[in-house]
């Protein structure tokens, strides 16, 4: 295994055992808290940014203000009203199961973390892939959950991911062909052999060298 697969395994089983830890129910209840956190808050926005404007008087500070405090007090609720409800399923005789379901939940939830992080990954580079990656036994199967998470992605998101992918390849492409005319241009070296090799005279030639070679002695 190399580093890709020892953390995908590390997250899944962390995340496992702490749903375990918790249960199910209250893992169940805790997304619905921020999920019902997040609703509130756009639904009664405007409702409470007319009650904090006039007192605020500063439309920036208002909008904070009515927007982080709604969801902080909406989370803090819920939160609270869900703990109490899974104290309750933690106590009675269903405990085992609550368990049990919050393990399988748990894997659910860290095989849906390491997809959405290889997704991720596909927008940020979406060519090429570092040796550990590409060698990781776990590969083929983040691919394929990416794959089925990019189905429900909206299509604004898919076209400017292929968009990327065909600007990677497009200058990859157009790096190689600067490369090859640049290897086209320059002159091949000349053998050193052919440079230190001494000039070949006919054997006339070579007399008449001596001959001027000795009269100028």
């Amino acid at each position: 295994m190399n580093p890709l697969d020892i953390g995908v395994i590390a997250i899944v089983v962390l995340s496992a055992v702490f749903a375990f830890a918790r249960g199910f129910v209250r893992e169940a209840l805790s997304i619905v808290a921020w999920v019902g956190a997040a609703a509130i808050t756009i639904y009664g926005f405007l409702p409470v940014l007319a009650m904090v404007d006039p007192i605020v008087k500063n439309p920036l500070l208002s909008q904070l203000i009515a927007g982080f405090g709604l969801f902080v007090v909406s989370l803090v609720v819920l939160t609270i009203i869900t703990s109490f409800l899974a104290r309750l399923v933690r106590t009675s005789a269903l405990s085992p199961i609550d368990r049990t379901l919050g393990f399988v939940f748990g894997l659910v939830r860290g095989a849906l973390i390491v997809c959405v992080a290889y997704l991720l990954l596909d927008f940020v580079q979406p060519s090429e892939r570092p040796a550990w990656i590409r060698d990781a036994k776990s590969a083929p199967f983040l691919h394929q959950g990416a794959d089925m998470l990019r189905q429900f992605l909206p299509e604004s998101f898919k076209i400017k991911n292929a968009a990327i992918d065909d600007a990677v390849q497009a200058l990859s492409a157009a790096a190689q062909a600067k490369e090859a005319m640049g290897a086209l241009k320059m002159p091949a070296p000349t053998s050193p052999s052919k440079l230190d090799a001494p000039p070949n005279y006919r054997p006339g030639e070579r007399r008449d060298l001596d001959r001027l070679i000795g009269t100028q002695r």
